[in-house]
């Protein structure tokens, strides 16, 4: 029997008959849902040691990860070394992450699982890719080490992949929502990597200018500019100003090929060139020396600027021979900076100590010399760990050898083994400079005396 009520529009209201209908449709829904399975585990197939192998691992990992990070950001420098301190932690929370999905034996466990391990195989390589440009290899050491955790890492890759099957067409489509991401990566490679990877673009000149005279005393004004023309920071590890003057001779040295040949061998070509009338080394009078200041650095496009007046007597000089060397390094921090012969003296723990062994001279190459190292601080936990401490040592020799002018510049790259005999050690010194972009810039200019520069001044 159906019963009707009349509404105000005068539409008959059927009610008893709807209430079974949606009682039906309740109990259909809720069979509905029963019927319904939970997402199924890809790792139900594993067996219980597999799992708790694979937690196992994943839990050393995501510790390795973890202290990695917390050492790298000990070890920054500058707002961009912690892009490598994100990359580190990155690694070792999804690392716990896969943990934690193991744990709950989450449907996309596997997947995660898979994502970590192959993070890990890439910092193994990360690891490997320093240790190539270490002086000293450490495949049996943490580099070693690194391979080996990586190598297992792998295994879990390939073991847990037919695991994600199914979860990787999904994680494609996240992967190419992230394609984006890449611009970042191309703006730090431009901005960051290439500017500290590049050999130091700074040009060196001098020049010697007659400001007058007083009777033949001729005044001359040497001026050293150094100019940045790079877009980074350059750090001027030593420099060196050198005057000599070359008395009047008589001498003459004809051009036989014998003669010029001795001048333009690969070595003593370093040492001097040809001239009609020589200027013999063993005739050199210095007159004027300076160094450059200890942690000078030049900023991206800036420019720096010394000079000296120097006086010379017309009587008896013939040359003046301006010399400037610099050495230019990329930017790098340095973590001490100390005197390189026993006992060796820390600019930072002992400065009275530092500036007295510094000005002590000692026996080198037949030659006398002072000495400073400047230990160069890592960039990195890994290059921490991999890298032997690299040091640059400059060797200022104040007694040359027969046949060289003094004073000059020696830069040595190395450790502290191989510096202690660096003539020994010159390929663990191209790799340490190869990895530590550097340049041994120098200018020279040259003065003869005239009658117009005295007249000039008189």
């Amino acid at each position: 029997m159906e019963a009707e009520l009349e509404t105000p529009v005068g539409a008959p209201e059927q009610v008893a008959e709807d209430e079974p209908a949606k009682a039906k449709k309740s109990k259909k829904r809720k069979k509905a849902k029963k019927s319904e399975a939970p997402p199924v585990s890809a790792l139900n197939h594993m067996t219980r040691r597999t799992r708790m192998l694979l937690l196992a691992w994943l839990a050393i990992t995501a510790a390795i990860a973890l202290a990695l990070a917390m050492w790298n950001a000990s070890l920054t420098q500058s707002s961009w070394d912690l892009v490598g301190t994100a990359l580190l932690l990155g690694i070792g929370v999804t690392c716990v992450l896969a943990t934690g999905a193991v744990i709950r034996n989450s449907h996309s466990a596997a997947l995660v699982a898979l994502a970590s391990q192959i993070f890990v195989v890439c910092l193994a390589g990360y690891f490997w890719m320093v240790d190539l440009r270490s002086p000293f290899g450490q495949m049996r050491g943490v580099t070693g080490v690194a391979l080996a955790v990586g190598a297992i890492a792998l295994c879990w890759v390939v073991y847990l992949s037919r695991y994600a099957v199914g979860a990787l067409s999904k994680a494609g489509v996240v992967v190419v929502a992230l394609f984006p991401l890449a611009g970042l990566g191309q703006f730090w490679i431009q901005n960051q990597f290439l500017p500290n990877s590049s050999i130091p673009l700074v040009d060196v000149t001098t020049e010697l200018v007659a400001l007058g005279s007083t009777g033949p005393i001729i005044h001359l004004q040497a001026t050293t500019t150094l100019h940045n023309r790079g877009s980074f920071q350059v750090d001027v590890a030593a420099g060196l100003t050198r005057i000599v003057t070359y008395p009047k001779t008589t001498l003459h040295e004809p051009a036989t090929p014998e003669n010029v040949a001795s001048h333009l061998n690969p070595v003593g070509s370093q040492i001097s060139s040809y001239r009609e009338i020589p200027i013999s080394p063993a005739e050199a009078r210095l007159v004027f020396a300076r160094a450059g200041t200890l942690g000078g650095y030049l900023p991206p496009g800036s420019t720096s600027t010394t000079t000296a007046v120097i006086d010379i007597d017309s009587r008896d000089v013939r040359l003046v021979s301006l010399d400037s060397t610099v050495v230019a390094i990329t930017h790098r921090s340095v973590r001490d900076t100390r005197t390189c012969y026993p006992p060796q003296r820390s600019l930072t723990q002992d400065p009275e100590g530092f500036f007295g062994e510094s000005m002590e001279t000692h026996d080198f190459v037949d030659g006398k010399t002072l000495c400073v190292e400047l230990q160069l601080a890592s960039r990195g936990a890994v290059e921490e760990l991999v890298f032997d401490n690299p040091l640059l040592r400059v060797y200022t020799m104040v007694q040359a050898p027969p046949g060289m002018v003094a004073p000059f510049l020696i830069p040595f790259f190395g450790t502290q083994e191989s510096l202690d005999d660096p003539m020994s050690a010159l390929g663990s010194s191209t790799r340490i400079e190869n990895a530590n972009p550097s340049s041994v810039l120098g200018s020279s200019a040259e003065y003869a005396p005239s009658d117009a520069d005295i007249t000039a001044g008189g």
